[in-house]
């Protein structure tokens, strides 16, 4: 059962995307005014903006403009962070399995002699 859960455990690592390819937040689209007077979303009709958007502790969050020259690469990135995420879960899940196991061997390995300190006791 353990060698099992090691492979398990050492394909889902390999899995990994590389962690210089991650980036938390989520990318929205945002309808926004430009201000200018004589510009169409003055009369209502607003432009789209796509933003990725991040929250910190403390209830910051901060929104950054994407390019649609960087939306490609910020789509998968935020995907690699999810998969990170996917990938953490599911190792941490065999790692309790792995423990389960080793207290079972434990349980049902002999115990051997008794210590000193209790024999006396």
């Amino acid at each position: 059962m353990k060698t099992r859960l090691l492979a398990q455990r050492h394909r889902a690592v390999h899995k990994l995307p590389p962690i210089e390819e991650v980036l938390r937040g989520s990318i929205l689209e945002r309808s926004v005014r430009c201000g200018q007077p004589h510009c169409r979303c003055a009369a209502g009709e607003r432009h789209t903006a796509t933003v990725l958007t991040v929250s910190f502790p403390g209830g910051r969050t901060e929104q950054i403009s994407l390019p649609a020259s960087v939306l490609r690469t910020v789509r998968a990135w935020v995907a690699n962070y999810q998969r990170w995420w996917e990938i953490i879960e599911k190792v941490s899940a065999i790692n309790r399995d792995l423990l389960r196991a080793q207290r079972r061997e434990d349980k049902e390995r002999p115990h051997g002699r008794r210590s000193k300190r209790r024999a006396a006791a």
